[in-house]
């Protein structure tokens, strides 16, 4: 038996990209919190941004929990949880207005119903908030392949 010798390959579509929400151009408090994670926390999440930006639906990410309700249901802001150090560490995103841009709005830690801080769910919400009025602006998070 032969094999047919005329391939059609189809293009995969792009990766996700992840963005970091800023104030302005010196303020990202997302690389505030990554820098004050252990490296094992960091390694973990590296990794988790690493394997979610080739897996094509969100809702097939790893460690993608859900959509929030509530005041966060409007601007659609989701949570994704890792552990590590023995902590439940979340972060809470949106997507973009660009096909599979993922927006990081908050990072906390997470113990049954209790968020740290205690505010995280409303500052993701102002975030979000901030960024459909064009008040903050975002920046790509480089994702670390060295895994």
């Amino acid at each position: 038996m032969t094999y047919p010798k005329k391939v059609i390959r189809f293009k995969s579509e792009a990766y996700w990209s992840f963005w970091d929400f800023q104030y302005a151009k010196d303020s990202n408090p997302i690389e505030d919190w990554y820098g004050q994670l252990s490296e094992e926390a960091a390694r973990r999440l590296d990794a988790l941004l690493k394997v979610n930006s080739k897996t094509d639906s969100p809702h097939l990410w790893v460690g993608f929990k859900r959509f929030l309700q509530g005041g966060l249901k409007q601007h659609r802001i989701w949570e994704l949880e890792f552990h590590a150090d023995k902590r439940q560490y979340r972060l809470l995103g949106k997507f973009g207005d660009v096909r599979k841009q993922a927006i990081l709005l908050m990072g906390c830690y997470h113990k049954g119903r209790v968020y740290t801080p205690a505010d995280a769910l409303e500052q993701a919400s102002k975030r979000a908030k901030l960024l459909a009025e064009g008040k903050a602006i975002i920046c790509e998070r480089p994702i670390n392949e060295d895994f």
